[in-house]
């Protein structure tokens, strides 16, 4: 079955994206009402507020950086106490491609699931050889840890059913928390499916802190391997 599109959030979790953010917005707008876009500016330093503002969605503001989890979290959460059953995740600097929404609904509804992932090109033609190596080793560990196969355990773009989340507790306010959410769902039992996307590398910043962020991984994996 469907979904219907005004039960369908976009959360957008920002972070000095001020380049990226009126093109996003736009192609966006042409998928999904703009009333149903919700972002959460991380503190930027840039100029990403006041385009929101002057874009008029629905915004978040935090006065100081607290990680792409907290931003997640909170614009999951507000997706539900504005009655949203499901909402997408979307990175703001066009790493992802809005024309790809329909996609994921029409998984969605073949498959009903829980969530789903875009999942990436692990090859040299579309993804620099670190992100191939880095993704492809956290996705094998979590899918052992899952106990069912993750194709794209990092990849941001995703479409959640949010019932499921509001039940759950959780501990990582950084790029962890995508981590924690597959690991929490599978626990759950719950139906995962996948649509092939294009991911787009533009001249981003990358804002992983790479020991600090490995370390983490490998916490909230341990963690939820031994709270089952």
């Amino acid at each position: 079955m469907e979904i219907e599109q005004n039960k369908i959030a976009v959360i957008i979790p920002i972070y000095n994206a001020e380049k990226y953010l009126v093109e996003l917005v736009e192609r966006i707008c042409l998928q999904v009402p703009k009333a149903n876009i919700i972002a959460i500016n991380d503190a930027s330093a840039d100029n990403s507020l006041e385009i929101c503002t002057k874009l008029e969605i629905d915004t978040i503001n935090f006065p100081h950086n607290r990680g792409k989890g907290a931003a997640l979290q909170a614009g999951l959460k507000r997706a539900s106490e504005r009655g949203f059953d499901f909402a997408f995740t979307i990175d703001s600097d066009l790493q992802h491609l809005p024309e790809d929404i329909p996609r994921f609904l029409s998984k969605q509804a073949e498959t009903d699931a829980d969530l789903v992932i875009g999942a990436r090109d692990f090859s040299l033609k579309s993804m620099p050889w670190p992100r191939i190596f880095s993704n492809s080793t956290t996705s094998k560990v979590v899918s052992i840890a899952a106990g069912k196969k993750i194709i794209d355990s990092q990849s941001g773009y995703r479409l959640h059913r949010l019932a499921p989340l509001e039940k759950m507790q959780f501990r990582s306010e950084r790029y962890q928390f995508e981590t924690e959410i597959i690991l929490k769902l599978a626990k759950q039992k719950g139906k995962f499916a996948f649509v092939s996307i294009d991911t787009i590398y533009n001249d981003e910043v990358s804002y992983i802190s790479h020991l600090r962020d490995i370390w983490n991984f490998i916490k909230i994996v341990c963690y939820e391997i031994t709270h089952r």
